[in-house]
């Protein structure tokens, strides 16, 4: 019996674990998407023209958030999913 609970313990601890390194990595995914396209967007049009750095950060300071919100409430939930399906898929 206990080394059901243990075992049992074991795979909560390691979904976990996969559930926040899924987290982080989509974090720095975010992170350098959100950058990237801000300034690929600026300097696209023109920096200058679109207002410079203070233009960036605006931009930025709205599509971090928006893509991390997408990490925390999306990716524990479609990730585990296609991981499975791909899975199955490839066997």
């Amino acid at each position: 019996m206990k080394l059901l609970i243990i075992q049992a313990s074991n795979d909560f601890m390691r979904v976990k674990k996969q559930k926040i390194i899924i987290i982080l990595i989509g974090l720095v995914g975010c992170f350098l998407t959100s950058l990237t396209g801000s300034i690929t967007v600026m300097l696209n049009k023109g920096w200058v023209a679109q207002g410079g750095f203070p233009e960036l950060l605006h931009r930025f300071s709205i599509g971090y958030p928006a893509s991390c919100l997408v990490v925390f409430f999306v990716f524990p939930v479609i990730v585990p999913k296609i991981t499975q399906l791909l899975d199955q898929k490839l066997e």
